[in-house]
């Protein structure tokens, strides 16, 4: 027993120090009224990115950047971009569906927050925003009700800048749970290096973690669910699956879709159960089988059984967008199958209002989101769109490459362990697209094609881009040296450009 829970406080260490280190510095920043303050931290932040590429090139010409070093380098930089993006970007700065912050004829994300905080339950109304499920709502009441204890802040306004450690935390637990991903899958030195570089530089996980919503958290709840996932297939257990439902129950009670990876995980129990059924070893699986039902089903299904009992609620209903941002009058060709190469730069940035492509839509959202940001160049934002273009375009093309050679084995080799989970997390990268673009036919809208709503296919996709660039480097030709010398240029011109971007915005 007491080496089980050493066991499992080593594995959460890192979040354990992360939120620590989160709420400390955060807690300071807002004490000392500093929090927001972009004329002190963005220079702060973008000289100490700085100063961490200038020790990683030193490393690397003293021939001291170990393998090790590096990718604690890649992490450590990526949470600092995380948390630092945070501490300067006030709340109402390039939100989604935030709101007003009070609670008078108020119904987006700020005003379900303040009714939790204020009143200490959930709304009795379901209008706007307070169709979600809670979770996200209810963790961000919690983080103003301890800010304002610790720091004696009874301003509701300016405490509820404390709700971004909430985002801020979940998008930095996205990362290390993606780490954790990367080492069960056993992948190779380059392709682990590659696919964490993604995880962490990616500009979507800045962005997500300062905005006041259930984006976040929902998706660090669906990193945990492919972690769990692999790992109770690895070696079954109740503590693996108790984690397992806990994040689907968890994840459902933030936001409906998370239901979506029950495909991916229920692909894995039902060949888990086949498979011992054969070993005659089944009666252990339904007794796991159990306690997930009875976690994760009260946890996920009580808030849409509220609802529906409620006000009539449809379990997978949506609010639906304003018209003036419908785009089903464009064709499905237009929308789903051509890509508007010539418009990818022209404009810059996107408009929820005029565009209707979804493709074109989610390779800039991922890197710009859907704003204009008053910067003083675009030209970070032109680098970041072309590169992500490039990532993608590779992605794909890896994937496919991946999912060939395991072909070209017996039947007997593609369902060896080592490879059935990268089948696994194929099919979901194809399932979660394809109900995305299910979702933008049901609801033709710009702001439904935002790539906010599938962030975990840039990590399936990053599994399979560093699994292929590490091959190009192992068995190289002429063509594999030219792809992964345009994957490593891209990552590195995506990484600096987004530094520098998304630590130098909201200048004016």
């Amino acid at each position: 027993m007491k080496e089980k829970a050493g066991a499992l406080a080593r594995d959460f260490a890192p979040e354990a120090a992360t939120l620590a280190v989160l709420a400390a510095v955060f807690w300071f920043f807002m004490k000392t009224g500093m929090l927001n303050d972009r004329e002190l931290v963005q220079p702060l932040l973008w000289h100490l990115m700085i100063l961490i590429c200038i020790g990683t090139l030193i490393l690397a010409f003293c021939k001291k950047l170990t393998y090790e070093r590096l990718i604690s380098v890649i992490l450590l930089a990526g949470l600092i971009m995380r948390i630092g993006f945070v501490l300067y970007k006030n709340t109402d700065a390039a939100y989604h569906d935030l709101g007003e912050i009070t609670t008078e004829n108020a119904y987006g994300h700020a005003a379900y927050v303040l009714t939790i905080f204020e009143t200490g339950r959930l709304p009795t109304i379901n209008r706007g925003q307070f169709y979600h499920p809670p979770f996200f709502h209810i963790l961000a009441a919690c983080a103003m009700k301890v800010t304002g204890k610790v720091l004696n802040i009874t301003d509701e306004v300016w405490l509820f800048e404390a709700t971004k450690i909430v985002s801020c935390a979940a998008t930095c637990f996205t990362l290390i749970a993606f780490w954790k991903i990367l080492k069960e899958l056993k992948l190779g030195k380059t392709s682990k290096v590659i696919a964490l570089s993604i995880g962490a530089f990616l500009p979507v996980f800045y962005m997500l973690g300062g905005w006041i919503n259930n984006d976040a958290l929902v998706t660090m709840f669906m990193t945990w669910i492919i972690l769990y996932t692999i790992r109770w297939y690895k070696k079954p257990g109740y503590f693996h699956i108790v984690m397992l439902a806990l994040s689907f129950g968890l994840g459902i009670f933030t936001k409906i879709s998370c239901a979506l990876l029950a495909f991916y995980t229920g692909f894995f129990m039902l060949l888990k159960l086949v498979r011992s059924v054969r070993e005659g070893t089944w009666k252990g699986l339904i007794g796991q089988f159990a306690v997930f039902a009875c976690i994760a089903f009260p946890i996920g299904l009580y808030f849409p059984i509220r609802n529906y009992l409620l006000f009539g609620q449809g379990l997978n209903y949506v609010l639906p967008p304003g018209d003036n941002i419908y785009c089903g009058d464009h064709g499905f060709i237009e929308r789903f199958v051509t890509f508007p190469i010539s418009r990818l730069l022209s404009p810059v940035y996107l408009d929820p209002f005029s565009e209707y492509n979804l493709n074109f839509y989610l390779i800039k959202s991922a890197v710009v989101g859907e704003f204009e940001y008053h910067h003083v160049e675009e030209w970070p934002a032109a680098v970041l769109i072309v590169c992500n273009l490039i990532l993608v375009v590779q992605s794909v093309f890896a994937a496919a490459c991946v999912a060939a050679g395991h072909r070209k084995g017996s039947v007997h080799e593609l369902f060896r362990e080592s490879g059935l989970h990268l089948w696994g997390i194929l099919g979901l990268w194809i399932w979660l697209y394809l109900n995305h673009v299910v979702l933008n036919i049901r609801l033709p809208y710009g702001c439904t094609m935002d790539f906010r709503y599938i962030v975990p296919t840039a990590l399936i996709g990053a599994v399979f881009l560093g699994i292929y660039v590490e091959k190009c480097v192992r068995e190289p030709n002429l063509f594999r040296r030219v792809f992964a010398g345009v994957c490593a240029a891209a990552l590195i011109c995506m990484t600096v450009s987004g530094m520098y971007m998304f630590s130098n915005m909201f200048k004016f």
